[in-house]
C-alpha cells in the first residue's frame, strides 16, 4: 500500500539529447532503461520538487513534478557540456538554438520511482511546468501533454503502474515551435518569430536589443 502523505522524489534523473538516443519511450520504459550516467545519458538537473504520496480522504496518490523548465541548460552545465554562462562571456559558448535547430535541444529525462498501490488507492501523475511540450511514457505507455509554457498536467495512470512497484518514467521534452532568431542589429521580438508560440513573448526571452561588448 502507498503511504499516506507526501513523499520527496528528487534524485534519480537522467538526460540525453534525443538525437543520441535510439530506442523509443516504450523501449526506454519497459526492456531498454538506462542503467545509468554511461553517455548518451547523463546525471540531470531537475529544478523543482517531485512530490508522490496518497490523499487520506480520497486515497489518491500524487506524484509531482514541478518543471522541466530550465533542466536542459543546468543539466549540460552540470556536467560540463557547456560552460556556466553567469561567467564572463562564456554565454557565447553556447550554441544558440535558432543555428543548432530544435532537435539539438530536445532531450529525455528518465527516473524510476516506487508506487505500489492497494484497495481503492489511485495515483495522478502531476507536472507544474514544462517549457514548451512533451511526450511522456511510462511503463511503455505513451501520453502526450498540450503545448504551452508553464502549464500545469495531471494525468490518472492507475491502471498502467507496475504490479512489483517499480515504475519506469521518461520524458520527451521540446522546446518552442519556433524558437526565432535575434537579428545582429537586435531589435524588439527579433525576427518575430520569438515568442510566437507563447501569450507573451516576454515569457520567451527579453534581451533583444543589438549586443554590446
Amino acid at each position: 500500500m502507498a503511504e499516506i502523505g507526501k513523499t520527496l522524489l528528487e534524485s534519480g534523473w537522467l538526460a540525453a539529447r534525443s538525437t543520441e538516443v535510439e530506442l523509443t519511450g516504450s523501449q526506454l520504459t519497459t526492456t531498454h532503461p538506462p542503467t545509468g550516467p554511461i553517455s548518451p545519458w547523463m546525471e540531470a538537473v531537475v529544478p523543482g520538487t517531485y512530490f508522490a504520496g496518497t490523499s487520506m480522504s480520497f486515497l489518491i496518490v500524487m506524484l509531482w513534478i514541478m518543471c522541466f523548465i530550465y533542466s536542459v541548460l543546468a543539466t549540460l552545465v552540470k556536467n560540463k557540456v557547456v560552460a556556466d554562462p553567469f561567467y564572463g562571456l562564456e554565454n557565447e559558448m553556447i550554441i544558440d538554438i535558432a543555428d543548432s535547430g530544435r532537435e539539438y535541444y530536445t532531450f529525455w529525462f528518465f527516473t524510476k520511482f516506487q508506487c505500489k498501490l492497494s484497495g481503492a488507492q489511485h495515483l495522478d501523475l502531476n507536472f507544474r511546468a514544462i517549457n514548451y511540450s512533451a511526450e511522456v511514457y511510462l511503463n511503455g505507455h505513451k501520453m502526450v501533454l498540450p503545448k504551452g509554457m508553464f502549464r500545469r498536467h495531471s494525468l490518472e495512470v492507475t491502471d498502467i503502474l507496475n504490479p512489483d512497484g517499480e515504475n519506469l518514467l521518461a520524458v520527451l521534452v521540446h522546446p518552442p515551435d519556433h524558437p526565432g532568431r535575434i537579428p545582429p542589429e537586435g531589435g524588439q521580438g527579433g525576427d518575430h518569430e520569438i515568442g510566437k508560440d507563447v501569450a507573451t513573448q516576454y515569457v520567451e526571452g527579453w534581451d533583444w536589443i543589438a549586443p554590446v561588448r
